[in-house]
């Protein structure tokens, strides 16, 4: 399956069309970009050309992927009255990470939607950026909404490179940021590098999302782990979180892999995965977690060697329609599932499923829907007033809200404190679900570590290639002195 196919099975609710008004931009010499159907939503959305600043909505299943730029939307009545929240949204919405920028872009819409699209009177325009994945475009895009756009509030941002390419910018230029899609990247928020007042993240930290699947991998027994993940920023990063931590709860590495991301055929790689292995632990993002997941269950007896998918996207909702009972079985943590037991999941889930013929909500859709929650209760606090600096950065840092997520708040730092969950995929009644194993509740992105000092110390992403034979002892002295 494509890009664009795998586009076409991640559709927003289908009760919900989006609204969305296209504006010529004369002075950056571009045309309008495609649109989506008309609709009653209170939002308009500016657009520029595809190499500026790309601006769109998920549209429906059976709307193209392309509509003709000539198809504009007329205004509700609510986006020709009050001014709109503009809010620049950075994601990679082309390249092997898309299929995951996608989801969380339907995610965010679909709450929005939930919401009239409407803040305190005031209705709320997404302009999206495609960042390519690649911390050059990710700049420029940044700079554009910024500078251009003139936006008070960026969002998205998915891959940790983009992230550390963008956070010297904003500090600089002191526009808030809200990370909603990925960006696990460990130091973002305590290296003076990038930390800043303007920056807050409501994802999670490489060292928050991977080190509770080696906790609970050693309290399983297992003694011997694979680590795959894929060879970019955040894929190395989170190699060094979850075999640290292994090793330090008395397991051992004993294979390293990094396939490139992006990688077209993992038979090479499964072939080649040591026999001596009792536990397989993954993160293969995007189109490379689908790709994985077909190819397999023909080197890999998953009763013999239990798989781990790291942060979900090999066992994700569309994969499980496509390749069904082969998923069945596999354990998966990331921060949300679909069996958390509270009001807004129950709610979201229930209304993804009645749209979409009882399947539970792509993983990425339901934590950027959860984080859509998260950006429109600062809203509120503000009264919709995200142009009042100040003030709205005090009701970002002062986050505590019960989402599809679980609760949310934010640590000293700006970023994100929270419930991580292991679960299962199981199949009941024809449809498959989750069943959580274990919850890791309120965890921070020290979690697991000797202390903050001591995490900010250790060296993530700078250890590929070294954790095969590593010691309890060797890791002790990562941490630099306790």
């Amino acid at each position: 399956m494509d890009i664009a196919e795998q586009w076409s099975v991640r559709n927003p609710f289908r009760s919900v069309v989006w609204s969305v008004t296209v504006l010529a931009l004369a002075a950056c010499g571009g045309t309008a970009a495609p649109s989506a159907a008309p609709a009653s939503s209170a939002g308009s959305v500016a657009a520029k050309p595809p190499s500026a600043v790309a601006s769109a909505s998920p549209r429906p299943a059976s709307a193209p992927v392309s509509a003709p730029a000539s198809a504009a939307a007329k205004p509700s009545p609510a986006a020709s009255g009050a001014q709109p929240i503009r809010i620049g949204v950075l994601l990679p919405l082309t390249g092997p990470l898309s299929p995951t920028a996608k989801d969380q872009q339907t995610g965010f819409n679909d709450y929005l939607a939930s919401i009239n699209n409407t803040v305190a009177g005031r209705p709320v325009q997404l302009i999206y950026a495609d960042t390519e994945g690649k911390p050059d475009v990710g700049l420029s895009k940044a700079k554009q909404l910024v500078e251009n756009e003139k936006v008070p509030l960026l969002t998205g941002l998915v891959s940790t490179p983009v992230c550390y390419a963008i956070a010297p910018y904003i500090k600089q230029v002191q526009v808030p940021v809200m990370i909603t899609a990925d960006c696990g990247a460990q130091n973002l928020t305590t290296d003076a590098k990038f930390a800043s007042d303007y920056l807050s993240r409501f994802t999670e930290t490489n060292n928050q999302q991977f080190s509770p699947p080696a906790d609970w991998a050693a309290k399983q027994g297992y003694k011997k782990a694979i680590i795959m993940t894929s060879d970019f920023g955040a894929g190395i990063e989170i190699s060094d979180a979850f075999s640290s931590l292994f090793i330090e709860r008395g397991g051992a590495i004993v294979q390293e892999v990094h396939p490139p991301l992006g990688s077209t055929d993992f038979g090479p790689y499964l072939a080649q995965l040591s026999k001596d292995a009792d536990v397989l632990a993954l993160f293969l993002p995007g189109t490379d977690g689908l790709r994985f997941a077909q190819q397999y269950a023909t080197y890999i007896d998953k009763q013999k060697m239990p798989i781990i998918d790291m942060g979900g996207p090999i066992t994700d909702a569309t994969n499980l329609q496509q390749l069904g009972d082969s998923l069945v079985g596999l354990i998966a943590v990331y921060n949300w599932s679909a069996a958390i037991d509270n009001e807004p999941n129950k709610a979201f889930v229930k209304a993804w499923a009645q749209s979409h013929s009882g399947q539970i909500p792509p993983t990425r859709v339901a934590t950027s829907y959860g984080n859509a929650q998260v950006v429109v209760a600062a809203l509120q606090k503000v009264n919709g007033q995200p142009e009042n600096k100040e003030q709205f950065l005090q009701a970002i840092h002062a986050t505590d809200v019960v989402t599809a997520k679980g609760r949310i708040r934010l640590d000293k730092y700006h970023d994100i404190v929270q419930d991580m969950y292991v679960y299962q995929i199981v199949k009941e009644g024809g449809q498959f679900g989750h069943k959580i194993l274990a919850t890791y509740p309120q965890i921070d992105q020290f979690w697991g570590r000797p202390g903050p000092e001591q995490s900010m110390r250790f060296p993530f992403g700078q250890m590929k290639g070294k954790w095969v034979g590593m010691t309890k002892p060797d890791v002790d002295k990562l941490y630099g002195s306790r």
